[in-house]
């Protein structure tokens, strides 16, 4: 009996704690991946809506706000409006012309740079919702609304709550009568037990602890493998949503990219083709399906920077003058400010950033040189100058796909790494001619995502 007083309060105060901390960790985790997401999205809408109110392109302002809406299903709404709280763009087009409705504010939830986060109710519905406002050349230009619903969030703290509970209430009966029934065996399976918690609150691979009898302590052996299993399953779930909120930020960058290359018809699909040649050519290096991912996403973002270079230099139809060479060449440091915004993007920044430096340390923006730029920027300066060579612009026929080849040769050493060089004429050759090449059926076949 002394045993069993002793050892009961601490097998259910251990069991108790362990699963408070697993399920606040857990909510916390879903809860801080919300508002990063949302915050994420807002910030993008924001930076691509700028240029469109000064322009009054209610066209762009009404799909990206219908192509945000759709691209998850917890997003409630989107409101893009002027300094004057009127509605210029919105998922529900009705809404269009109309003044903003304000809601109800229940809690301030945190501010994130210039992002502001609450806890609202709107129409009934709790909501957390996201206010970004809109800069355009360092001016004021509007307000981007963003509305998550609660709802998902709960339903996944629900049932990590009640998972989480019933395995504990299983684990502290079965250790009642396993303690009771064979109290004079219960040290060495005690010890094996907390063992195993230890392993499982560390984080560490867990080991199922075997089953050495069939009385009631294998019973209670087995209830706690059993409990371990649905703490990890709550584990793995998690760790598939937030998988999932990287895809959203990502379907978020695919019309991010494709607006930017829309802007300019010469460029239409020019950061499709880019990745498709850049994942081949990582593929032939040897990358893992990891890295070529990380490549993708890296090609997707390389020129993101260009959202803020005015049109009257990205849409020029003749040479750029020195001036404007200039205002360009910024758009590699643009890019990078632009994804320090969300912690999860960060590994693409030196891709973005250094994607225009040249071997022999004469490009920009830091001239560095040879292995001092990433491998993935180095690749994507081959791709990038590939498809630029044999795209028409106004100022100058497309080169076929053999003269673009002839002039990454002729800068292998200076602009292009020597071998990466070689090894990218060989994959193009390989090929089937990028003349006759379906860029979307391609891109697919091709690339990781």
């Amino acid at each position: 009996m002394k045993l069993v007083a002793f050892l009961l309060p601490l097998v259910f105060l251990l069991v108790i704690l362990i699963a408070e901390t697993v399920t606040r960790i857990t909510e916390g985790a879903i809860y801080e991946d919300l508002l990063q997401r949302g915050v994420a999205i807002s910030r993008v809408v924001a930076l691509s809506s700028g240029y469109s109110i000064l322009s009054g392109d209610r066209l762009a302002m009404d799909s990206l706000a219908a192509e945000t809406k759709n691209s998850a299903g917890d997003i409630e709404y989107l409101s893009i409006r002027d300094t004057e709280e009127m509605v210029l763009a919105h998922n529900l087009i009705e809404e269009r012309g109309k003044k903003h409705a304000a809601s109800i504010r229940v809690k301030a939830l945190a501010t994130f740079l210039e992002t502001q986060a609450y806890e609202v109710v709107r129409q009934g519905k709790e909501l957390i919702e996201f206010t970004t406002p809109i800069f355009f050349a360092g001016k004021r230009v509007g307000t981007v609304s963003l509305g998550i619903s609660r709802d998902s969030v709960l339903a996944a703290q629900k049932d990590i709550r009640k998972s989480i509970a019933v395995a504990a209430a299983v684990f502290l009966g079965i250790a009642l009568l396993g303690t009771f029934a064979i109290a004079s065996f219960i040290t060495t399976p005690v010890k094996k037990l907390s063992s195993g918690v230890n392993e499982l609150a560390s984080g560490a691979p867990f080991h199922p602890i075997p089953l050495r009898s069939g009385d009631e302590l294998g019973e209670l052996t087995m209830n706690f493998n059993r409990m371990a299993e649905t703490i990890l399953s709550q584990k793995n779930r998690l760790s598939r949503y937030a998988k999932d909120l990287e895809e959203s930020y990502i379907a978020t960058v695919r019309v991010l990219a494709a607006s930017i290359d829309a802007r300019d018809p010469y460029t239409l699909g020019h950061s499709t083709r880019v990745a498709f040649l850049s994942c081949e050519l990582g593929r032939r290096l040897g990358f893992d399906m990891e890295e070529i991912e990380h490549l993708e996403k890296a090609c997707l973002f390389h020129d993101v920077g260009k959202i803020r270079t005015p049109d009257e230099i990205l849409l020029k139809e003749k040479r750029l003058d020195p001036k404007e060479i200039g205002l360009m060449q910024r758009h590699p440091d643009d890019g990078a400010d632009i994804l320090r915004m969300a912690p999860s993007l960060h590994r693409y920044i030196p891709a973005v950033r250094y994607h225009h430096e040249w071997y022999n340390g004469t490009g920009y923006p830091e001239r560095r040189k040879d292995s001092e730029i990433p491998i993935h920027a180095q690749i994507i300066a081959l791709a990038d100058a590939f498809d630029a060579m044999t795209t028409s612009r106004p100022y100058r026929k497309a080169l076929t796909s053999g003269k673009a080849l002839e002039e990454i040769i002729r800068f292998r050493g200076t602009q292009f790494s020597p071998e990466l060089a070689d090894a990218f004429v060989r994959m193009v050759r390989d090929m089937p001619p990028m003349e006759a090449v379906d860029t979307d059926t391609a891109s697919k076949r091709g690339m990781a995502l």
